[in-house]
């Protein structure tokens, strides 16, 4: 065998040499590798910048709002301060509510036995302390509406005299007439005192005062019988009225009935009764000094007293604000506004 053949032969053997260009392959993939992360760290190094540019932006937006709020929240506490020590807030701080009597229902146990208890009788009574209500505000508006209609009417008796005088003065002859343009005269006063009489007369009508007074006048003639028959009622003993459920059944229709449709008057002659009888007839709110008689809502509710300090304290009823307010004249207006009079204090609230 000849040498090129050896060889040959020892080549087929040992098979194909490895190739060198796996490690240039590889030389080239970490190339390409290397070449693509500068091009990346090329686009990042704008992007970082680009981030920090609009970071520092944020902070100086964030600290320029910062210092705007907090010149707010000065200008404000400012403000605040300025309002307090202008108008100064001096609640009542020895203010002591009310110890009602008869505060709750529940005060006592349910029964079924339908006999009378004092809380039974207070609840008829307060019923009874409206109806005595309706019978003062509505008597006071049915004098009112009784004047007026009065009033106007003796206004056109007294026009329709006038008239009658003058229909007589206008027979006298022009040449027996006093003065010049005499007929004339009379017969102008004839015509505006026959339209006085017609317009008084309609106003009247329309006012409709004959049909207010008799509706009012019927009302208050079975409201006080209805009044005067509780009142007798409540103020015998438990034994000797009438039992519980008997007096439900009998009462309760009626005390609804004239509750309910007791006469609309008009908030200004509403207010007018309630200052009239406020200062000129207080001795209608409190008759004989009884907590029972006084009137509501001039007088408050049923409490324990306050100012007493016996171990058994009473029960009274002190007045409300109501009577306070409505009790003030002009003057008295005047004077607490002008000289900086103070509020009246009031056991039943703490706005007074």
């Amino acid at each position: 065998m000849s040498d090129e053949e050896k060889d040959s032969f020892v080549d087929t053997e040992l098979g194909p040499e490895p190739e060198p260009e796996i490690k240039d392959k590889q030389n080239l993939k970490i190339n390409i590798n290397n070449d693509n992360n500068n091009d990346d760290n090329k686009e990042e190094t704008p992007n970082k910048e680009l981030d920090s540019i609009l970071i520092k932006e944020l902070k100086q937006n964030i600290s320029r709002n910062s210092l705007e709020i907090a010149d707010l929240k000065n200008n404000k506490h400012i403000d605040s301060n300025i309002s307090e020590d202008s108008n100064p807030i001096t609640p009542r701080s020895d203010f002591k509510p009310p110890e009602y009597v008869f505060a709750n229902i529940f005060n006592e146990p349910l029964d079924d036995t339908g006999e009378w208890t004092d809380l039974k009788r207070y609840r008829f009574l307060k019923c009874l302390w409206k109806l005595k209500y309706n019978r003062v505000v509505s008597s006071f508006y049915l004098n009112n509406l009784t004047n007026s209609e009065h009033k106007w009417s003796w206004m056109i008796i007294m026009i329709s005299t006038l008239t009658s005088g003058l229909t007589v003065a206008n027979n006298v002859g022009e040449d027996n007439a006093p003065i010049q343009n005499y007929n004339t005269y009379v017969n102008i006063f004839l015509t505006v005192s026959s339209m006085s009489t017609s317009l008084i007369a309609a106003w009247i009508k329309k006012q409709m005062f004959i049909e207010k007074i008799n509706e009012i006048h019927k009302y208050l003639y079975e409201l006080n019988a209805l009044c005067e028959d509780l009142e007798i009622q409540l103020s015998l003993l438990n034994t000797d009225r009438l039992t519980y459920k008997e007096f439900k059944e009998k009462y309760i229709p009626q005390l609804t009935q004239y509750l309910t449709t007791n006469p609309i008057i008009p908030p200004e002659e509403w207010k007018a009764c309630i200052r009239e009888i406020t200062m000129d007839y207080p001795e209608i709110l409190n008759i004989d000094d009884s907590e029972d008689n006084k009137m509501w809502p001039w007088y408050g509710d049923l409490i324990i007293d306050p100012k007493s300090e016996d171990e058994n304290k009473p029960h009274v009823r002190y007045p409300t604000s109501f009577y306070r307010k409505l009790k003030k004249s002009k003057k008295d207006k005047l004077r607490s506004s002008c000289c900086g009079g103070g509020k009246v204090k009031n056991v039943y609230n703490n706005n007074n």
